[in-house]
């Protein structure tokens, strides 16, 4: 018997659904015991950051926003520039 770290959780669960999890653990390269490991941790620590991906904000530093991006650096698609009180102070695009 293989060493095993962890303790059994045993579960009835309908046939689709043990078939639909079996589908995506194969699609995503794993075991169905890893894919059902991963959806619990996720479940009870949050989303996991994607593979290779540092973080690199301080802790409790808040992510960027389309809001408070100075003008100059966004590009000519991007949505306007509502400030602060939420009106439109940039007038549109360039063109």
């Amino acid at each position: 018997m293989a060493n095993r770290k962890g303790v059994f959780i045993g579960a009835y669960v309908p046939a689709e659904l043990k078939r639909a999890l079996q589908q995506r653990a194969t699609s995503e390269h794993r075991t169905l015991s890893q894919e059902i490991t991963r959806i619990l941790e996720e479940a009870v620590k949050g989303p996991r950051l994607p593979p290779n991906f540092v973080e690199r904000r301080a802790p409790g530093q808040l992510p960027r926003r389309r809001d408070s991006d100075p003008l100059p650096r966004r590009r000519r698609d991007d949505l306007p520039y509502k400030g602060p009180q939420g009106g439109n102070a940039s007038g549109g695009g360039e063109s």
